[in-house]
């Protein structure tokens, strides 16, 4: 059993795990900009509100996942223990499940928006659902013009739209 996020080792991995405050806020902004907006055909919406779930599910098992490992840290002494004595502990064994689940979730994540940039948008809905997931991927401490013009495009849409 692992005892710390999946993909700790590396930066990049982390990344997947971990959102900062600003992004988490941000996203929920984006999300919110778009919903505003009148709904058509778009072969794009679809796509990208079911990403869109995906990635609240996924943000769902984190927020589960490190609340389990904080319990296990500080209740149980989990560090202290063996292997074999965190077998029997079910806060471990779901702790485990979740990375499981999150592994897969996040290929699922990868798979789709590989297709995303194929799907076209044909209406500002579409564009804004491509923007707002643009807004939850783009790390703003890494990139924070690419964030900020992501940001901005959302912002010019949403004042197009009314």
């Amino acid at each position: 059993m692992s005892r710390r996020p999946l993909g700790a080792a590396d930066a990049d991995s982390r990344a997947i795990l971990e959102l900062s405050r600003r992004q988490i806020i941000a996203g929920s902004v984006a999300v919110a900009i778009v919903n505003d907006l009148p709904a058509r055909m778009d072969p794009s919406v679809d796509a990208c509100r079911a990403w869109l779930a995906l990635e609240e599910t996924h943000q769902d098992l984190v927020r589960r996942w490190q609340a389990l490992d904080n319990y296990l840290i500080r209740e149980r002494y989990w560090c202290d223990l063996s292997r074999q004595q965190c077998t029997v502990i079910s806060e471990a064994v779901e702790l485990e499940a979740i990375e499981h689940r999150l592994e897969a979730l996040y290929a699922t994540r990868q798979e789709l928006l590989a297709t995303l940039p194929n799907v076209p948008a044909t209406t500002q809905q579409g564009l804004a659902l491509k923007l707002a997931i643009l807004a939850i991927i783009v790390m703003p401490d890494e990139n924070e013009q690419a964030y900020n013009l992501i940001m901005s495009a959302l912002h010019d849409l949403e004042t197009l739209a009314l």
